[in-house]
């Protein structure tokens, strides 16, 4: 499975998430917070690039994404590497 391509760049209003996606590539985003251990929760589905996560935490809080792209029928087909932020961080 071949990585995609994921970039974070935060704003004062949130944190925007660019990735690389196929005509027919079909891309979910994901989220975790406060690190390791804690569960991945699925943001969008059939989501296009950039997707913006304005989402408000406390300072502080560390934020994890990933980008999973599946094939038209359903099957994972390639997922991002993970990237990280912590709130509150400019």
């Amino acid at each position: 499975m071949n990585p995609a391509r994921i970039e974070l760049t935060l704003s004062a209003s949130g944190r925007h998430l660019a990735f690389s996606k196929e005509l027919l590539d079909v891309a979910h985003v994901f989220r975790r917070v406060g690190g390791e251990g804690k569960p991945w929760v699925r943001l969008a589905v059939y989501a296009r690039s950039p997707y913006f996560d304005t989402d408000a935490f406390a300072p502080g809080t560390q934020l994890e994404y990933y980008v999973q792209h599946d094939t038209q029928q359903g099957e994972e087909e390639a997922r991002s590497h993970i990237v990280s932020t912590s709130t509150g961080l400019l």
